[in-house]
């Protein structure tokens, strides 16, 4: 197989993760990172250290992972792009809906491949939700709703939870219903600041599909699960447990245009297939794309641009108090 030569540019939390698999990847030849902090040039000790990205550039990559604090996301892009090497951005793709949009502009005109480093779509439990629902086995959708908590970590210092963690959410609703977010309604609250501890958000989907979210980092233990209220009953992809449930709705068919109501039955957790972590898909994905595979399953630069513009919309409405529309989508297609 083809070694890809590879770098990754920013040591934190994601970029480690994002190295350690790369180096144990079948196909990829991790050749260099990058971190402005020396403290962190001996994590890799056999792999070339360099303070920037231009000194990376020289070394012909096939991609390079950035995985930066999110503000420097658009710089280390367009450089990428304007020398023509393939890129993973980590999420979200920018701060705000117009570098993101630039972003997506500096990779188009080029002609560079890049994707966006969504990795919460290749948990397995989401993962197979995802088949399921696309399949229709349990019928008309009726609502959803995420839950994303957990302790301070201390690592994000540049965005809130909302473009940290609900970011993931409001990218989850849109791809497991296969519709874009229209508006939103949102509420947050800011603990020790600069920016919100905490948010809570409704928002609309195309055809009037609403999903219901709420995230934190303020409770002292890890949640992360999305719900999907079906005709069929409710399914729970619970990400920290590694489970998906289906609690059945059980109650009899009633004539065409009545509300049938809800009847619960024996709840039955759904066998999921054995699956790699989602870093490992990701950059497995990634690797084939290069190669002249189809990119089906990577996050494209539209899609995570028009994800940064929902999220922005939630944060307007958060400060605003009003209900805030979505800018249609003009990037990514439905």
């Amino acid at each position: 197989m083809t070694k890809l030569r590879t770098g990754v540019v920013g040591l934190g939390w994601a970029g480690t993760v994002h190295a350690c698999t790369m180096t144990a990847m079948p196909g990829i030849d991790l050749v260099a990172v990058s971190d402005l902090d020396p403290a962190k040039h001996t994590a890799f000790p056999h792999v070339p250290t360099y303070h920037d990205l231009e000194a990376m550039l020289r070394l012909e990559l096939d991609y390079c992972v950035i995985a930066t604090p999110s503000v420097t996301h658009e710089q280390y892009a367009l450089a990428l792009a304007a020398a023509g090497v393939p890129a993973l951005i980590e999420k979200p793709l920018a701060p705000t809906a117009a570098a993101a949009r630039r972003i997506h502009e500096a990779f188009t005109r080029t002609g560079t491949f890049a994707a966006v480093g969504h990795t919460e779509r290749h948990q397995a439990p989401l993962a197979e939700l995802a088949r399921l629902l696309c399949r229709g086995d349990f019928g008309e959708l009726w609502q959803m709703s995420t839950r994303r908590q957990g302790p301070y970590s201390g690592r994000i210092l540049d965005v809130g939870v909302a473009m940290d963690l609900l970011v993931h959410d409001i990218d989850l609703v849109s791809w497991l219903a296969g519709a874009p977010i229209e508006s939103v309604t949102a509420a947050t609250r800011t603990l020790a600041g600069p920016y919100e501890d905490t948010a809570t958000a409704t928002t609309v989907l195309r055809g009037g599909l609403l999903a219901h979210h709420h995230a934190d980092w303020i409770t002292p233990f890890k949640h992360r699960s999305v719900q999907v209220h079906t005709a069929a009953g409710v399914l729970t992809a619970d990400t920290v447990a590694g489970t998906l449930t289906h609690h059945p709705n059980t109650a009899a068919p009633t004539p065409a245009g009545c509300f049938p109501g809800v009847q619960g039955g024996e709840a039955r957790l759904i066998p999921l297939p054995e699956q790699e972590a989602p870093f490992t898909v990701e950059h497995r994905l990634m690797r084939d794309a290069l190669l002249g595979a189809d990119p089906l399953g990577l996050v494209s630069l539209a899609e995570g641009a028009d994800i940064v513009s929902a999220t922005e919309a939630l944060l307007t409405a958060a400060t605003t108090g009003h209900t805030t529309p979505v800018p249609a989508r003009q990037l990514a297609l439905t």
